[in-house]
């Protein structure tokens, strides 16, 4: 996890289940890639840095590239425009961008104690599928890094919908593909890292179960008010098995 967060000592919003709080089992778990599975926090920023230097000759203080994370590859490339206005194709800006990630993939920090958390959800029979910003190369690349492929349905990607995160689209996809009844979708959860993920989460409906060792800092995920906050892998297996 990262320091700012190992260092907090803060309770989360949602508190164990008790008599008064009724533990409610989700019908499925949607888990998030980027900085809720894997520390690539700032290893992407730098990724994007790294191309909007190249082609666009300008970049982003930090802290508004972190805020990028989250949302498509697609999408980031166009902050400044489109590239063609910038004499490059769209494709090659982006395949400079996954060419840069994938050269220091040995920096893609995997969270363990999170990965063996949705391995236990899938082995205690919860339906569970990836939502993620990833393109379906990026996805591809990551993917064999985790060793998930076994435990999931099936992931949602930014190709396979119009309108990604902060859309609702993929979870709104990931629910009709397993077949959650409407009356059991709001009590779904929807685990990630950043603000895109928690309107994602809302706007379909469902919970958003935020976790702080991620790209959005603490007090904007707190600012946010999701349903679940967890700063600990610990906390978030209490708020998804009770």
């Amino acid at each position: 996890m990262s320091e700012n967060h190992a260092e907090s000592s803060s309770t989360p919003i949602w508190t164990p289940p008790t008599e008064h709080v009724p533990y409610v089992k989700p019908p499925c778990l949607l888990w998030d890639v980027d900085g809720t599975l894997t520390d690539t926090t700032a290893l992407i920023a730098e990724s994007l840095d790294h191309i909007y230097r190249k082609f666009y000759s300008k970049t982003l203080p930090f802290d508004e590239l972190r805020a990028l994370i989250g949302t498509p590859l697609k999408r980031q490339i166009r902050v400044f425009g489109e590239p063609e206005e910038f004499g490059v194709p769209a494709d090659i800006v982006m395949e400079e961008f996954i060419s840069f990630y994938e050269g220091q993939k040995s920096r893609e920090k995997i969270l363990f104690p999170v990965i063996e958390i949705l391995i236990e959800g899938k082995r205690k029979g919860f339906p569970t599928a990836l939502i993620t910003s990833k393109n379906k190369e990026e996805l591809e690349n990551t993917l064999p890094r985790l060793g998930i492929a076994d435990y999931i349905d099936f992931a949602v990607t930014a190709d396979d919908i119009p309108n990604p995160k902060p859309a609702p689209d993929g979870i709104l996809l990931a629910l009709r593909r397993m077949g959650i009844p409407t009356e059991l979708a709001p009590f779904a959860l929807y685990i990630g890292d950043t603000l895109h993920d928690m309107h994602a989460a809302k706007a379909a409906g469902i919970r958003g179960a935020g976790v702080t060792w991620g790209a959005a800092p603490r007090e904007k995920m707190l600012e946010e008010a999701p349903p679940f906050l967890c700063d600990t892998p610990e906390e978030l297996r209490r708020i998804l098995f009770g």
